[in-house]
């Protein structure tokens, strides 16, 4: 730190020596003084080239002040000191005699100067004295400065007082000193704040300011008002410029900050109009400035609202608050419902944006009302009430592209039938433009007669151009959310999770979005027997809603906890979910987008006994997909849970139109037809027929599918109706390899899904130890009856093993099966610790 210099210090000279000063000090009984001041205004530099003149003097030394002989500096002696003050203000003949006097090494001269301005030859003469002596920098001070000073003058002061005035000025020296010389002890016996002490050197500071041009006073404004950076931004190319002259006048940094002290004294002496003025340039400082000055004015509210405009999508949170400071600052109220309706609604505040909607709606007509059609239907549809959603767009047709994938949501969500796009003029395509046309593409390919399957990578493109685009637009329902349950719906569990994963970790749909995707992933998880990774996800989810979750959420939330409990607890835990969930189960209309949880608390309330409960929200849940013309993709689930219901109650009249739907649908979908399938041979079982090989198929088949609980159920099923003890335990085998485990295994590919995480996972996080075995007499080459004999199993039970294995690699052929167990075992693993030998 640099020394702290009073501009009038006391008897007995500068106020400290031992920082920067002590090396000029020393050069006093050197033959060749040489040395460099750099300071800004007040930093102590005239008044160290007085008090080094004494003591030059002391010391028998010849010394010349350059301000007396400005008309004969080559005729000062090289041996004499030269002293020169302001040498930034020098003539450029005079700049001249002193560069030829600083090159030559054997003349003495000490120079002080500011640093700024910096012309050539000022920079020229600096450097060719640093050679001999680094340059003494001034300015800045620091507490033990301060105690000095304090102990030169005989005056005491608390730390409270000393860390204010170092905080309030930064540590700038000539405020320092003059915050020193104006405290009064008794002051702060009341005035704890040291507002008079601040006010006192306000006045200074404005003095100061008042003394320099109107280029810097405009700079040191703008600075005061705006942060550092904006500041630079706005300014024309003497920015840097005007950031130095103020820093040399002792006003700012030299980052181009302005000291606290400083930045209050500067707002609150500016003139109304000049500081309104300002503030409409740079917005974002109003909502940090200290002046309780009134501030109304349409500039300032315009100013504001362009900043919010620009911050909503990123920040919609901030936005709304920005738009409220419009308000307080003189804009019209409904001028801006609309807008702080979406900045709450993408800050995910449900309610706050409700009341801007009604107040919106009970009002405004034409524009207005299209404008808030999308936030309106959003908000319905996060309720849990599709219908109304779709009755928003009927009674306001959309406009955009946005608006019109928005109303195709709402409408097949009720099981309608989209009205057309219009055949708009083609225009340049834009990523959240393309993403609406994949969105209409593919979720109208999902209700047709063609190939669902051709629908999903539509879907999936779609969601990546929603998170590229970050939007944070009110939607009925988000992009990732559609592909996620379509994936779903079509048996693709790891596809589903892989496009949750990446909307959560793109923030897909912005703040108000994160609940909603945690809570389909941890949906998803519960699918793919995760049910730790499912309860962290509900936790996050819960912990990223601003407010309480809104009716369609918190479906979803007790969905997945009854899933949990179904699988994984007992009765009571299944109970005790159940009653927590039916509450929620009366404020939600069922939807399209709702059918795969709700099948889950179909099944449970079949189970816990409840059936009644949920009879009509089956009832509705079938009318809508008839109504969309029974698309398996949608509708399989929701007749399983009526197979399942069916099979619960022990309601055969139940089970068979479900059964019958799914029969007709097995032709378009590998999903229906696991299905149909496993009901056939479900209903066998429960009438005593129990055919292993068609009960072990079956259940693999639910479980390729997605329904790995349900496919344990099968097999432990007909288990319990085999009268043959070898079939049961080979049906209990069966169903103990397809019961969901904890967790702590990787996740089973579904056919012909994604299988790479689970080729680069560790060969016991993929297997139990008895298929480990098997996996490794598999690839030494071993047939079913040698594993058999090798590891005292049935070769019916080795087929069995290598048929679970083979599903859960996803590969579709002995040579595919063969590929990836070498990959997953390792050379290390084949034969590692067993014989090629039977015993």
């Amino acid at each position: 730190m640099s020394t702290l210099i009073a501009e009038s210090p006391p008897t007995g000279g500068p106020l400290t020596w031992e920082r920067q000063m002590r090396p000029v000090l020393d050069t006093i009984g050197h033959p060749t003084p040489r040395a460099a001041l750099v300071g800004t205004a007040g930093s102590g530099k005239s008044t160290g080239l007085h008090h080094l003149h004494d003591l030059l003097r002391e010391d028998a030394r010849e010394v010349v002040f350059a301000n007396d002989a400005l008309d004969a500096l080559d005729d000062v002696p090289a041996e004499h000191v030269l002293l020169v003050d302001d040498l930034h203000l020098l003539s450029e003949s005079e700049l001249m005699h002193v560069g030829a006097r600083a090159e030559d090494p054997s003349a003495s001269l000490i120079i002080a100067r500011r640093p700024w301005p910096a012309q050539p030859a000022v920079r020229a003469i600096t450097r060719r004295l640093e050679q001999q002596l680094p340059a003494v920098v001034l300015g800045q001070v620091s507490r033990s400065d301060v105690l000095d000073h304090l102990d030169a003058l005989d005056v005491t002061m608390c730390d409270e007082c000393i860390a204010h005035i170092l905080g309030a000025t930064l540590g700038t020296s000539w405020l320092v000193a003059a915050a020193v010389q104006h405290h009064d002890p008794r002051d702060c016996t009341f005035d704890g704040s040291h507002d008079a002490l601040d006010r006192a050197l306000g006045e200074l500071i404005m003095h100061r300011l008042d003394s320099a041009d109107d280029a810097v006073r405009r700079t040191v404004e703008k600075v005061c008002v705006a942060s550092t950076g904006d500041a630079r931004a706005t300014d024309d190319d003497t920015g840097d410029d005007g950031m130095l002259h103020g820093y040399a006048q002792g006003l700012l940094l030299r980052n181009g900050d302005a000291a606290p002290v400083v930045r209050t004294a500067v707002r609150q002496a500016m003139p109304t109009h000049r500081l309104i003025d300002l503030y409409a340039h740079h917005p974002e400082a109003l909502e940090d400035r200290e002046s309780d000055r009134p501030l109304h004015d349409a500039r300032l509210a315009d100013a504001l609202i362009g900043l919010a405009d620009r911050m909503l999508s990123a920040q919609p949170a901030r936005a709304g608050e920005l738009y409220d400071a419009a308000v307080d600052y003189g804009a019209a109220p409904p001028s801006l419902s609309t807008r702080r309706a979406h900045a709450a609604w993408a800050a995910g505040d449900l309610d706050r944006a409700t009341g801007f909607v009604d107040e919106v709606l009970s009002t405004a007509t034409g524009g207005a009302l299209a404008s808030m059609a999308d936030v309106s239907a959003a908000m319905w549809a996060a309720r849990g009430m599709m219908a109304q959603a779709a009755e928003v767009y009927r009674l306001v047709p959309p406009q955009g592209a946005s608006a019109h994938m928005n109303a195709a949501i709402a409408a097949l969500g009720i099981g309608a039938q989209p009205a057309s796009a219009p055949s708009d003029e083609a225009e340049l395509p834009t990523t959240a433009g393309v993403s609406m046309l994949l969105l209409r593409a593919g979720l109208l390919g999902t209700v047709s007669q063609g190939d669902a399957e051709a629908a999903l990578p539509e879907l999936v493109r779609s969601a990546e151009m929603y998170s590229s685009a970050q939007r944070t637009d009110a939607v009925v329902e988000l992009p990732a959310v559609i592909a996620a349950v379509v994936a779903l719906g079509l048996g693709r569990l790891a596809t589903a999770q892989s496009v949750l994963d990446d909307a959560v970790a793109r923030d897909h749909g912005g703040p108000w979005a994160r609940t909603r995707l945690l809570l389909w992933s941890a949906w998803v998880a519960v699918q793919r027997a995760h049910p730790v990774d499912a309860k962290e996800l509900l936790e996050r989810a819960i912990a990223a809603a601003p407010t309480a979750l809104p009716a369609r959420d918190a479906f979803l939330l007790h969905a997945v906890r009854v899933a949990i409990a179904r699988r994984y607890d007992d009765a009571s835990g299944l109970e005790a979910a159940w009653h927590e969930a039916r509450a929620r189960l009366m404020r939600v209309d069922v939807d399209l987008y709702l059918l795969h949880p709700l099948a889950e608390l179909i099944s449970a309330a079949a189970r816990i006994g409840d059936a009644a409960r949920v009879a009509p929200m089956l009832e509705r849940a079938q009318r809508i997909v008839t109504d969309l013309g029974d698309p398996p993709t949608w509708s399989a689930h929701v007749h399983w849970a009526g197979i399942q219901q069916g099979i619960l109650l022990s309601r055969p009249d139940l089970l068979a139109p479900h059964a019958k739907a799914l029969v007709a649908a097995s032709g378009r979908s590998r999903v229906a037809a696991g299905m149909a399938r496993a009901g056939r041979v479900w209903t066998d079982v429960l009438a005593g027929s129990v055919d292993a090989d068609a009960v072990v198929s079956a259940a693999e088949g639910l479980a390729a599918v997605g329904l790995m609980w349900d496919a344990a159920r099968l097999a432990g099923h007909g288990a319990a109706k085999a009268d043959d003890r070898k079939v049961a335990a080979q049906l209990l085998a069966c169903a103990r390899e397809l019961h969901p485990n904890d967790g702590t295994r990787r996740p089973v590919p579904t056919t012909g899904d994604d299988v790479e995480s689970t080729t680069q996972a560790s060969a016991d996080e993929v297997l139990s130890e008895r298929e480990l075995e098997v996996a490794r007499l598999v690839v030494q080459g071993k047939t079913y009856a040698e594993i058999g004999e090798s590891i005292f199993i049935s070769p019916r039970t080795a087929e069995h093993h290598i048929a679970h294995i083979r599903r859960r690699l996803g590969a579709t052929s002995r040579s595919e099966l063969l590929a990836r167990l070498r990959q997953l075992l390792g050379d290390s693993g084949i034969g590692a610790g067993y014989s090629v030998e039977p015993p």
